[in-house]
Order: C-alpha cells, then structure tokens, then sequence
C-alpha cells in the first residue's frame, strides 16, 4: 500500500537543499518525511508524522512528528557519511563536513485540496536547487507537505582536521555533532561535554565551563539532554557519539548508529518516544508482547494477506513444535494482526487430559462466532450491521426450522441471531449431522465476503471423532470456492505427541490440495535464534541491540533458545532484581559479570519448579487447586469453593493478583477466567503434587461442586436450582475473549471424583455413589450429542462399581451405565467397544433387558461386514420373542407369510393404517430398532429371509402399534408384492401406506432410510424416472441434515442410475459425478464404488479418455478389476454383480453383444440379482433386445424364446407406468416382428417406438430404435433407408453426448461415403412429394 501510494506521489515537485537549510527551514515541525519505496519504512511512522501535526506554524521543538522526521534524516545522513568512509577514505575530508557540506534530494506532492497554478507550474521542472532559507519555506508554506527522501550527496570543503583527529573514533564523534545539529534544529546551544576540547566544533556550538565550577556539578551531557526534551533514546544515542568519557558505552562503529536510527525509524513507538509512566513502575513481563521469529512472521502474513494466485483454495496452516516453542504465540500474534484488516478470529485451545471434551470446544468456536454476529448487530459500525443480517439471512436459507432447533444444542448463541431457532426435546445431532449442520453454518457465514481466521491450538490432545468432525466440515467447505477461499485455518500441535489419526488428519488437507481446493503450509518451529532473543530482549526493554547484544548471547546459551525457557529465564532474572530499573540512567539495567555467573536451571521444567519452590504457602495452595481444573478454570468455580476448608485462607482473590504479576497465570475474558501463561506450568504445578495429596484434592473439589448439585438427590430426575445447576463454564484458548462451554458443574464435579480414581474411595457405598453420579453425567452429555464425553462417564461408572457390577442392588445401574456405553460406541462408530459392552450385557442380565443390546450389538455385526452373522443371531432373538419365522424360507413358505399379512391387514383399511401410529411403549419400540437393524442386514446379503422378517413386522405393528422404526418393513412389505407376487396394484397400495406414514413421521435416521428404499426401489415403477431421480435428491439433501450420511451418498448413487436411464446428458451426468464422488469416497464407500463404475461407464460412452473415477480412491483401488477383486474377497455380492452389470451396459451401447451375454450371465447367477431394482429393469429390456439379434444372426431357438419371455415381462410393466415402459415393449414388439419375419408390422413397430421415445424425452431410446430399425432395413436390403436411420440414430446419440457410441457407428456403418447419396436422394424424395 505505502509503495503505490509513494509512486502516485512520485509526478511532484523534485528539490535539492543541503541539511543545514533543511532544518533551519523548521520543515522538520511542519512536513512528513517518508523514504523512497526501496528502503525500509514501518507505515505506523507515517500515521504518526500525520497524527501529531496540529497543524500551525511548525508545532513544538519536541513534538513526535519533528524528532521522527529528524530521525529519518540522520538516517540518511549516517549513511550517506558511512558510503564515503568506505568509497574514499578520505577521514580528514569527513572530519571536517560542516551541515551544509549534505545536500538531499527530496520529492514532494501537493495536498488534495491546494490549488493548481504555480505548484503545478514548478512541478514542470525536473529538479529545482533550493540555496535559500526563504526560498525553501515558500514551498513548504502551504500546510503539512509529504517528502520523499531521495537520495543525499555530499559536498566537501577545503578544510581539513589535523591528522591527529582523523581516526574512526573522531569520525564517529563528528557524527554525534552533526546528528545533534539536527535534532536541535542550531536553535539551541549544545549542552557540554565532560570531555571537551574547549573547542568550537564544526558542526555544533559548545560552551565552555567556568574553570571554578567543582566537577562535580558538572552534569552529563545525557542529563543535560534530558533536561532540553528529547526522548530518552536520542539522549543515549548523542550522549554515547559525543561524550565518550562519561557514558559506559561509548558507540566506536557505525553500523551500530546506523541500527540504533532504523530501529528508532521502523519501530517509533518502541524506540523512540517515550515509554508510558507503566513502564517505569510495573513489572516487565517477557513473553507478553510478539518478538522474534520474524522469517515465521512474515510467512504465515503474507499467506493470510496476500490472496494467492494461483488458486482460491483453502489455506490452511500447520504450525509444530516441541512444548514452549513458541507454536501459540506465533499464531496469536497473526491473529492479532489480521484482526486490524477485518478478519473474524476465533481461537480454541484443547485440553491435555480431557480429550473427551474435544467436542464442546469446538462447540465454543462454533458459538463464539455467532456470538460476534449477535454482537454487530448492535453495533456502531454499519458494515457489522449489515454482515450481520446477511449471514443471518443466510443462515436461515441454509437451515430449516429443525436444522436450526438441532443446532441450538451445538451452538446455544444461534437463538441470539435467529430468534426462530428454538431447542427441542431430545434433539441431540449425531456426528454426520453435525457435519452437515456446522458446514452450511460455517459456509454461509463464509459466503458473505469476510475472512475468517480460524486457529485451533494442540491438536496433539483431540480425540479422533472431533478431529474427523473438524476435517469433514472443512472438507465440505473446499467444496465451494465462495467459501473457501475466505477461510484461513491454522492448526497447532507438538510434533512428539503425534497419533496416526492426527497425522491422517493433516495428510487429509494435502489431499485436498492435490486437487485445488487447498494451500497447505507446514511451519516448523525449532529453537529460537540468537537474533529472536536479541529481539526480544530489545523489545521488552526498548534498549537498542548494541546494549543488550551480550545478555542475549548468555541467555540464548543458557536456554539453547527454547521459547518458553528464554521468557522465564528472562522473567526470573527481573523477579530476582538482577534486572532492574535504573532512575539515574533511564533505562533497565543489569551487571554484566553477574549475568554471566549465575547458576540457572537446566531446562524449563526445572526454572519453573525451582520458581514455584519460593512461592508463599497460599499462593501455591491457589495454583495447586487451579491445576486440578487444567490449564484454566472459571473464577465463579474458585468462588464456589471459597466456602469450603480445602480455599486458602483469606480466599482466592488475594493470591491471584500476584501469581498474575509473577507471570504465572493470567486473567481474561473480563475477569471471568483464570488460566495458566502456559501450559508446561500447569503440568509443573500438577505433577508436583504428590499423588495422594493429589486424589485428596480432586476429591474435595468434586464433592465440594457436587454438594451445590443434585447430584446425591437423585440421578433421575434434576430437583436444583437451574441456575446452580447450569452453571456455564467458558473455555478460551489464548488470552481474549471467552466463550460458551456446554461443562455443567455436574460434568465438573464428576471429572473431579473421576480424577481422584476409585482407588481412593474405600467405602462400596461412595463406589455405587459416584458411580450414579457419572451415569447422571453420562445422561447429560448424550442429550447433547457429546457421545465422545458420554462414554468416559458410563467407563467411569462401571469402573467405580469394580467388583459390585450385576449385584441386585446394582443391577439397574450396571444396566443402565452398559446400554449407555454401548450406545455412545455405537454413535461413535467403535465397533469393537459396541460389543465388548453389549455382550455384557447379554451375558448378565434377562433376555426382557437384552433388547437394547441385542440391536446394538447386530447393528454392529453387520456394520463390520459380517451381514449373514447378524442375520442368524437377529433371528435367534426374533424367535425367543415368539415371532413366528420358519428355519426355511422356502417361497412357497413366503408366499404363504405374505397371504397371512395380507388377511390380517385386510380387517384394516387405508386410513385406519395408515393413521395407525401411536406412542408405543419402550419395548415395543426396542423391538422395532432390533427387527429394523435385522432388516438392514437381510437386504446387504439379498437374504431369502428378508419378506419374513418383514411380513412378522408388518403384523407386529399392526398390533402394538407403528414407530418411525417399523416403516422400512412397511416398504419392503411393498416391495415383495411387486417382487413375489407382481402385483403392482398391492404394490402400490403398501407403498402409499408406508408414504403417508412417512409424511406424518419425523426426519430421522430410520425415516430416512425407509424414504430412500421406498422410492429407490418401490416407487420408480409408478413414476417417470425424472421424478424419481428429484426424489433421490431430495432424500440426499434430508439424509444429510439428519446425519444419515449412508442414505444420503446411497440416494446420490440412485440418483445417478435413475438420470443415466432416463437419458440425461452424459456430459452434465459426468459433472454430477465429480461433483459427488469426492465425498461418497470419505462418507460411503460402497456409493463410491458404484458411481465410480457409472462414471466409468459414462466415460466410455463419451469417449472422455482422460477422466480416472477411481482417482478418488487415492491408489487403494485403481480400477473396476481392484473394485471386483475386493467385492469377491469379501463376499459383497451386490458390488460384484454392480461390475458385472456395468459391462453388459457398456457391451450392449458398443455393439458387442457377445461380451455382453457373458456379462448378464455372470450378474444374474447372484442372489441379489433376483431383486428388481432399476438397472436390472432396463438389463432386462437390453438383454431382450441382444436375445432378438442373437437368434436372428443364426445363434439358435432358444434366443427366440428368451426374447419372447423379457417381452413378456415389459408387457407386464407397461400395465402399471406406461410412459416409462411404453416405448421399450413397442421395440421389443418390433424386434419380435423382425425375427418372425413381419416387415411391415416390424417397420410400423420401430417407427412407433421412435415417435413414444422422442415424445417422453428418451433421446437415447430414440437413438437406439433408430440404430435397431437401420440393422433390421440392412438385413431386408432395404439400404438408403437404413444409412438413413444410421445417420438418425447418430445424432440423437450426439445429443445425448455419447461421441463414443457414435464415432463407433459411424465407423460400422461406412456412413461418411453413403452421405452425399443420401442427402441427393431426400432432395428428390421431396420433389417426388
């Protein structure tokens, strides 16, 4: 920015002054100095030139604007001298320069609101050589005026210094008057050295001192310069040019002048003005502002500043390094920063020890971004008002009225900017909807064009569930480039400490970056340098590098640059005084020699024990107990316990003031947080507790909290006060703002108990006790989804019972704490923990009890792939319920169950059934959830069981009652009339029984899966495939918002087959494709393999040689023979039959009907080949018309007969949707004909089929009657004819987008040489007309 604004200025006025009339101008009070664009510049100093101009007649002698210009100058001044020194060494030439032997070159703008006229006038000139005062004034008169300082020359004069005087010492001195000249403006007399010669130097008016005055009162030149009003830094940097025999570090070089003016230029706020009173009478502090690691700075600056060219993916950031490196500081100091460019910064910070509450802390990053929108919009700001309701209006597009009560839980600050959005009971996300939810939450605050910067801190100690939630959800938002590309996310962790899930996690980004969506940077921090810890020094003491260079040296060597180590080092060093404020010498100061001899710590861990040693019994008492909590703890939690013994005397609030003053801990979010500066101090401090004292704390803290619960009263039922009860607690990750956490105090005081361990407790009454207490912990965290917490509870408990587990007056309890566990593993997807608790379960208590389990535990089974075992033991329990499901499922066995449905139904009605639901008693509905997961199960394998297990549902609601669990059966039941019995007019009928049911139900996960098998697999026989392929969209988009991620990428996958049938466009089915494949890859990878073989599929057809669909797979499958392959080795009949079917499909488009055969043969010898779905409809129309070709090519009766028998089976379809079907039983009708040798009923058949396809839509079906009816007219000779039905069929397959195709039957057919014949014979066929 300061580069281009310089080059709008650079068409000014161009001038050359020498020094002296420079600052005997007084310019320096009323104009900014700037430098040109090549040389550094911090834009702060232009704002602060600006800032302190009033305005009038130059401003005072001191003001900040005159000393930062006068800086500026010496800079330039300093190193115009020093270019001399080393060009011509020439020392008695520069000893003797005189203020006018400088000349500078200075270019200058006019302000916006002067005149044109003489400005512009003198700015026709290219360079004006200013010799006068007045002349100099008369441009400079018009207001504040900005110059560029170009370039300075110099002058030399025939005087000479005798050579004595010509060292580099004399040289630097000589500089010391010349810069003073300039800081004085020659309008005061130089104050006296100590050592002067009684001579007038050049350059600077000395006075002599009366040979009376006593020595000493004689004052320094430093005091005496302090005693005119210049910054102190100025004063320190004349007094060591000029008086080298008083001040104790005298500067002999200059690159040392040199550093000290570009520190005072770059950072004037720091080096230059004076600091604030604070700063003499507080304590300093290391560590509290950003120094250091300036490479790193600029880096992660650049990255979330500059937009990148070559993509607007998502930058994302890793930042690693050991404990105390420096990760979060780093981090924090870039948010600082891009805070000032209107980013939105939101930080959170994980806990050691508590991955289990990963989940609500990124719960309260959620929320503190919408709390910020709730915020603006009682702002002052317009802009954050009108962001505010945008992504408010957005929101609510994005989300319905139960997405958003589902997103209260999550995210409680949501009703703050959507009053709409009101909590429900038991409304509780599971993970894929969470995803779902928190990535249109997060995309459309993203879409409204302000950056969000996004840091999460040690992600070393993140639980694998909310590491996933947190990858999907950013995963999602790499989808969209409007999203994206105003996302920066940064995550930090100890590279030590890292798991294979947090590296899948990382490697999950470069991934995405593979494919464009993302821009991923990996910072590394080792030890800082010795240059970062000369910084730092230099900063916090705002002492220039010359004075602190040594102490730096022996810290760095003492700290091997550790971070954390050098801060509390230094830290020590000034609680200990050994650095300390001087009043005498302004400045912070130290011994040298002490420095060097002081016995340290030999690592962090020890300075910070040796530290906490020397504390006051009381203070450490207060961290001790703040320690417990972890590396933070709310401040209304210490006052809760400063009623209890375990407090420190006198409470908390006394210590905590000077445990902040030693750096120890901090205070944030507006006095409401007490954390800890660092984390390997809270560990320190924890691990010095010894073991026993340890559990005796926990335990005090927990039963001190628990008290103010009800958590003795009743684990049932919540009888306290709510706002005890709910007492919120906030979790902040850095030392801003805090946010919402969904802890209760009931969490709180549990985790307290389950520190101490069961161990500790030797009474089996506090056993059972706290056992209830984390069954009633457990409870609260599944109501709010947090399964990841919930299940440490239910661990908990079952530990504390120990030995006391199924006893009879632990019985319920056990029960209780196992189903819990159970179904909190369940929800997090471990299998293998589904069943360690579920079998105990089983094994201990009544079968009555066991049902909850049972579900569980087949659901499981069947997840890990092992369908046929989930069947037999769903059966097993199925049976001890006294449902009536023969051991052979025989089909006239089936047909007998499905006739007895039928008949008990038939006392029902339409209306009475399907208004038939009711609240259904908990077992009843434990039953439905088994028999449902039996059902899913039975469909994975196609088992001959599944219309059983349906019909005995059927009948089982019909008499208990219908749940949103018992629907699928109503479906399949819909599906086997269709199926078994080919009754469509009963198919029909069950299936809008099941579709009211479902109108009338909620949208959860088994709603969803019953809407997804109803219209994938009833529906689409009574409707156009348009409108089926809408409803699988639909069902996607709900799936989705219930977090039922299989239907969801299922119907997708359904979707794709139903548009590829319906003859979509391959090239926009192509793009529907990639748009999807992507995430079924994550989400579901059977959906994954089958688009990925319809991908391929479509590819083929379209001749796209350069698309891979298996690319998504990234090197795990490779091709259709990888997918086949694994299918085979794991039984997945359906997959190996999807391989099978892809090829009849591509065989039968490309004319190769012997590939075919073999194709269908090998697909149809599978028993989920016997269930009708919408590719073996239409492989039963291809393979009919294949039979026809077959047996007219000499292949054999039975062709004949299998053509006849696949027409037979249109014909039966077509009763029930004609405009799906009509068309495809008039061209197997024509092929009939063809075969049987009946032309003309053959010709009328073709042309009909054409007309019905072209009239539904069916561009390929029109395609392919015309290229039928070309090879029929081929085979009868009928030549012109066919070429011209060849060439029809090639355009339609051109319309549909199948180059492919065409090209091939361009090519068989020879069409290019019979085209001119055929365009001369239509032209006389029309003339003929």
């Amino acid at each position: 920015l300061l580069s281009t604004y310089i080059q709008a200025m650079m068409g000014g006025i161009t001038v050359s002054v020498t020094v002296q009339t420079l600052i005997e101008s007084g310019c320096l009070s009323r104009c900014a100095f700037l430098f040109d664009q090549d040389q550094s510049l911090d834009s702060s100093g232009i704002s602060g030139q600006l800032q302190h101009h009033d305005g009038s007649d130059g401003g005072e002698n001191n003001s900040p604007l005159r000393i930062l210009n006068a800086v500026k100058l010496s800079l330039m001044l300093t190193r115009t001298f020093f270019q001399c020194y080393n060009d011509r060494k020439n020392n008695s030439a520069l000893a003797s320069l005189r203020m006018d032997g400088f000349v500078v070159k200075l270019q200058y703008s006019p302000n916006a609101d002067e005149e044109d006229g003489e400005t512009s006038r003198a700015g026709d000139e290219h360079l004006q050589s200013i010799s006068s005062v007045d002349q100099f004034n008369a441009i400079t008169s018009n207001g504040l005026i900005q110059w560029i300082l170009l370039d300075m020359d110099v002058r030399y004069s025939d005087v000479r210094i005798p050579s004595a005087n010509m060292n580099t010492a004399a040289l630097v001195q000589n500089i010391g008057k010349l810069l003073y000249a300039i800081f004085s403006q020659n309008d005061a007399p130089a104050p006296e050295s100590q050592h002067s010669n009684g001579d007038k130097d050049k350059g600077i008016e000395t006075t002599r001192r009366s040979p009376k005055t006593r020595r000493s009162a004689i004052k320094s030149l430093f005091q005496q310069l302090i005693e005119l009003g210049y910054p102190i830094s100025v004063c320190r940097l004349l007094s060591d040019l000029i008086d080298k025999g008083t001040t104790h570090h005298p500067i002999t070089s200059f690159d040392d002048i040199i550093r000290d003016l570009e520190q005072m230029n770059s950072h004037p706020h720091i080096f230059l003005h004076n600091p604030e009173n604070e700063f003499y009478t507080s304590t300093i502090h290391f560590g509290q502002r950003y120094s250091g690691r300036s490479k790193e700075l600029a880096k992660l600056l650049e990255i979330t500043t500059v937009p990148n060219e070559r993509n607007f993916g998502l930058e994302t950031i890793f930042v690693s390094g050991m404990a105390g490196s420096g990760k979060s500081h780093l981090v924090s100091a870039v948010g600082s920063f891009v805070s000032n460019f209107g980013f939105m910064v939101l930080t959170a910070k994980f806990k050691r020890g508590m991955e289990y509450k990963s989940r609500e802390i990124v719960s309260t990053l959620m929320d503190k971004m919408v709390t910020n929108l709730v915020e603006m919009k009682d702002s002052d700001n317009e802009s954050d008002i009108e962001y505010s309701l945008q992504a408010a209006r957005a929101i609510s597009n994005a989300l319905d009225a139960d997405s958003l009560s589902s997103l209260v839980d999550f995210v409680p600050s949501i009703q703050g900017l959507i009053p709409e959005a009101v909590r429900k009971e038991n409304s509780g996300c599971t993970h894929w909807q969470l995803v779902f939810l928190l990535s249109k939450l997060l995309g459309s605050v993203l879409r409204q064009k302000r950056k969000i910067f996004l840091a999460l801190d040690d992600l070393q100690w993140t639980d694998p569930t909310t590491l996933g939630l947190m990858s999907e959800v950013l995963t999602s938002i790499c989808q969209y480039p409007e999203e994206r590309q105003h996302l920066v996310f940064v995550g930090m962790y100890r590279d030590n400490e890292v798991s294979s899930d947090l590296m899948s996690f990382t490697t999950s980004f470069v991934n995405l970056e593979v494919h464009g969506s993302a821009n991923v940077t990996d910072v590394k921090l080792s030890s800082l340098s010795l240059d970062d810890v000369t910084e730092m020094i230099m900063s916090e003491l705002r002492l220039p590098r010359r004075l602190v260079s040594e102490l730096a040296d022996v810290v760095h060597k003492r700290t091997h640059g550790h971070a954390l180590f050098v801060v509390q080092l230094l830290n020590s060093l000034v609680s200990d005084s050994t650095i300390a404020y001087s009043p005498m010498n302004h400045r912070f100061y130290w011994d040298q020699d002490t420095v060097c001899i002081l016995k340290t710590a030999d690592s962090v861990a020890s300075l910070i024990v040796s530290k906490l040693t020397s504390l006051p019994v009381g203070e450490l008492q207060c961290l001790r107990i703040i320690s417990c909590f972890g590396i933070q703890v709310q401040s209304d939690l210490l006052e809760l316990l400063e009623g209890f013994m375990l407090a420190p005397q006198g409470g908390f609030k006394p210590y905590l003031r000077n445990l902040v003053d030693q750096g120890i801990i901090e205070i944030v979010g507006y006095s409401t947080i007490v954390v800890f500066s660092h984390d390997l101090i809270q560990e320190q401090v924890y691990e010095g507790i010894p073991v026993k004292e340890r559990q005796q704390l926990h335990s005090d803290i927990g039963i001190s909290l628990g008290s103010k619960t009800s958590l003795d009263v009743s684990c049932e039922h919540k009888t306290i006060d709510a706002a005890i009860e709910q007492l919120y607690l906030s979790d902040v990750s850095d030392n801003e703002d805090s946010v919402t956490d969904v802890s209760s105090l009931v969490s709180i005081a549990t985790s307290q108990i389950n520190n101490a361990g069961p161990e500790f407790f030797a009474d089996r009454t506090q056993h059972t006790r706290f056992a209830s207490w984390n069954l009633r912990a457990g409870k609260d965290a599944a109501e709010h989804s947090s399964f990841r917490a919930a299940l440490h509870y239910y661990k908990h408990g079952i530990a504390f019972l120990g030995d006391a587990l199924w006893l009879e007056d632990t019985y319920e309890l056990c029960l209780k704490l196992y189903e819990g566990a159970s179904f909190s593993s369940s929800a997090l997807g471990e299998i293998s923990q589904i069943s360690m608790y579920a079998n105990g379960i089983i094994n201990n208590v009544k079968f009555e009890d066991s049902l909850v389990a049972e579900h569980l535990l087949i659901g499981s089974i069947s997840v890990s792939g092992q369908c046929k075992e989930a069947v037999a033991r769903g059966l097993a329990v199925l049976r001890q319920l006294k449902f009536d499901i023969p051991a052979t499922p025989s089909p006239m066995v089936v047909m007998q169950t499905m006739n007895q449905t039928e008949r008990e139904a038939s006392v029902y009605n339409f209306s009475q059934i399907a208004d038939f639901q009711r609240r259904v008693d908990p077992k009843t509905r434990n039953v439905m959830k088994l028999v449902d997961a039996i059902s899913a199960a039975c469909y994975q394998i196609a088992s001959p069981f599944l219309p059983l297990v349906a019909c005995v549902t059927v009948r089982f609601s019909l008499q208990n009652g219908v749940c949103e669990e018992s629907i699928s059966a109503f479906v399949i039941f819909a599906y086997f009339q269709v199926f078994l019995k080919q009754s469509f007019d009963q198919g029909r009928h069950w299936a809008n029984i099941a579709k009211n049911m479902l109108e009338k139900a909620s949208a959860e996960g088994p709603v969803t899966r019953a809407r997804f098998l109803l219209f994938s697999f009833v529906n689409f026989w009574y409707v156009p495939l348009q409108e089926s392929s809408n409803h699988m969209q639909k069902i996607h988009d709900l799936s989705l918002k219930v977090g039922d991620i299989e239907s969801a990428y299922m119907a997708q996958c359904l979707r794709f087959k139903f548009l590829f049938f319906q003859g979509e466009r391959l090239s926009s089915l192509s793009h529907s494709a990639d748009t999807y494949l992507q995430s079924m890859a994550r989400f579901s990878i059977g959906s994954a393999k089958f688009t990925a073989l319809d991908k391929e599929m479509v590819d083929v057809l379209a001749g796209n040689k350069s698309s891979n669909p298996y690319a998504i797979f990234n090197g795990k499958i490779c091709n259709k023979e990888s997918i086949l392959a694994d299918a085979q080795s794991k039984m997945h009949f359906q997959i190996v039959e999807g391989v099978h079917l892809q090829n009849f499909f591509v065989s039968f488009w490309m004319g190769d009907y012997d590939e075919a055969v073999k194709a269908s043969d090998i697909a149809m010898s599978f028993p989920s080949a016997k269930m009708p779905k919408v590719q073996l409809v239409y492989h039963i129309f291809y393979r009919g018309i294949v039979a026809f070709h077959l047996y007219r090519d000499g292949e054999g009766e039975k062709w004949l007969n299998e053509g006849n028998d696949m027409q037979d089976q249109v014909e039966v379809w077509v009763k029930n949707s004609k405009p799906i079907f009509e068309n495809k039983l008039i061209l197997l009708e024509a092929e009939h004909y063809a075969s049987m040798c009946n032309v003309v009923a053959a010709k009328e058949s073709y042309e009909l089929s054409i007309k019905v396809a072209r009239d539904n839509g069916y561009i390929h079906e029109e395609g392919l009657a015309y290229e039928c009816m070309g090879k029929y007219l081929t085979s009868i000779v009928e030549v012109r004819d066919a070429e011209r039905c060849f060439m029809s069929a090639h355009k339609c397959y051109m319309q549909w987008g199948a180059v492919a195709k065409a090209d091939k039957l361009w090519k068989d057919w020879d069409l290019s040489s019979s085209t001119e014949c055929i365009e001369i014979s239509t032209i006389k066929h029309k003339r003929d007309e």
